[in-house]
């Protein structure tokens, strides 16, 4: 009898030892101000994120036995960087390597190679990702809720980015995400050991890729935003400076543009950037001279108050690149001497008469090629109108402007996106490829 008196007392004490040393622990949690999550609550009593987040399936970052099948595969557009990355930092590969300069679907980029590589030495060294989780200050994009359309999402992406830059944050993304479900549909596949992969990813765009068990209290301060919020964000850097630091993010990806070997984060088969310039060009594509002319309406009356801002702000006509008349497709191609060769016709298909009156024009018509409907799809549209010798494009368009912006990071300066006419009836340029970076004309889509 003495001996179980003896042991219940022993094991209430037990029980109130532990039970002061949980209220000492929270106590102290909450007083720490690690735990202070930004945009979800200022209140210190609150150390973890309040906003509701959907759970998105785990992944371990170990081998993957699903990709052992592509043992031994060699993506000729990522593997050398991806053997390497693991020993060596990103820009001392890129740096230390005789890189050659950048090609998309073996179309020479026109940017300088050596202006190139010094964008990789200032941008690519990724020093905040060596700092230990405790000094860390991360910027969290998770969940599957996208904002917009494809265009809307690269807005975001780029903005994220940016955003991270100008605060000193880490942008952090959850795997299976939007965010990498946008990229690796179109850069960076999945090819082999996950864990690999997730390293080329990080070290390439300075990022931190998070598993959904990851634990989110090691760093110093998390800030989630969503799309719409990274797609309103304007940055206060100096335009040259943002353009600087956003055309080496741009590069970056097209220097592992997919090919159509590989998987999404989803394990979908992905699909080949170069498949519209395959399909058009065959094996000439990498020295066919050819324009691509982007034709959307958006939505009809939105479309032209957002255009009529836009010309507001830039000079521009207020619909010209809504309704892409012949005269105005010919004074940008005539001079350049482009008539003769083959115009690629992108349209969202809301406005067939666009293609009617060009297809009627005998200067326009004979060379207007359709994209054949196997080959089209958002990513190889994209390559098309960014590795073509002209594009006119939309500047109210977040689709054309992100090929605009990603023409302007690899060195084009054919780009037509805002025009106006002179005093004497001739259709010029209103404002330089530049603006399409300028939130003053473009505002949330700078």
């Amino acid at each position: 009898m003495d001996e179980l008196l003896l042991l219940a007392t022993a094991f209430i004490a037990a029980a109130v030892i532990a039970l002061t040393l949980q209220l000492k622990t929270n106590s102290v949690v909450q007083s720490n101000p690690k735990y202070n999550y930004a945009s979800i609550s200022s209140t210190p009593s609150k150390p973890r994120p309040t906003r509701q987040r959907r759970r998105l399936p785990r992944i371990h970052l170990g081998p993957d036995p699903w990709l052992g099948q592509f043992e031994g595969f060699e993506d000729p557009h990522t593997t050398d960087a991806k053997t390497d990355v693991a020993p060596m930092s990103f820009t001392d590969y890129m740096t230390s390597a005789p890189t050659k300069p950048l090609k998309v679907c073996d179309r020479k980029a026109p940017i300088d190679h050596e202006n190139d590589m010094e964008m990789v030495r200032k941008y690519g060294s990724c020093t905040l990702l060596s700092n230990p989780p405790e000094e860390t200050n991360i910027l969290l994009l998770e969940g599957v809720n996208t904002y917009g359309r494809t265009g809307n999402n690269l807005v975001s992406i780029l903005h994220s980015l940016q955003y991270a830059k100008d605060n000193s944050y880490v942008v952090a993304i959850r795997y299976r995400s939007w965010p990498i479900h946008v990229i690796t549909a179109m850069w960076m596949a999945v090819q082999d050991d996950i864990g690999v992969w997730r390293k080329f990813v990080e070290q390439s765009l300075c990022v931190r890729i998070l598993a959904e068990e990851d634990d989110l209290d090691r760093y110093k301060h998390v800030k989630i935003m969503d799309g719409r919020e990274l797609f309103m964000y304007q940055s206060k850097e100096k335009i040259r400076d943002k353009i600087e630091y956003l055309g080496h993010i741009l590069r970056t990806l097209y220097r592992s543009y997919n090919n159509g070997i590989g998987f999404t984060i989803e394990r979908l088969p992905v699909q080949n950037m170069c498949s519209v310039l395959d399909a058009i060009f065959g094996s000439e594509q990498g020295s066919a001279a050819y324009s691509v002319v982007h034709s959307r309406s958006l939505e009809g009356e939105p479309g032209m108050r957002l255009l009529g801002r836009i010309a507001h702000d830039s000079g521009c006509d207020p619909t010209a690149a809504l309704d892409m008349e012949p005269d105005y497709v010919k004074a940008i191609l005539e001079p350049l001497g482009m008539l003769k060769h083959p115009i690629l016709f992108i349209t969202d298909n809301q406005r067939p008469e666009i293609l009617e009156k060009l297809l009627e024009d005998p200067d326009i018509g004979p060379n207007i090629h359709l994209i054949p409907s196997d080959a089209s799809w958002i990513g190889g549209d994209i390559t098309a109108a960014l590795m073509a010798d002209v594009f006119i494009g939309n500047p109210a368009s977040t689709f054309s402007g992100f090929i605009a912006k990603s023409r302007l990071a690899l060195g084009y300066e054919t780009t037509y996106m805002f025009r106006k006419k002179d005093k004497d009836g001739k259709w010029v340029d209103a404002c330089s490829s530049i603006c399409i970076f300028d939130k003053r004309i473009m505002h949330a889509m700078s």
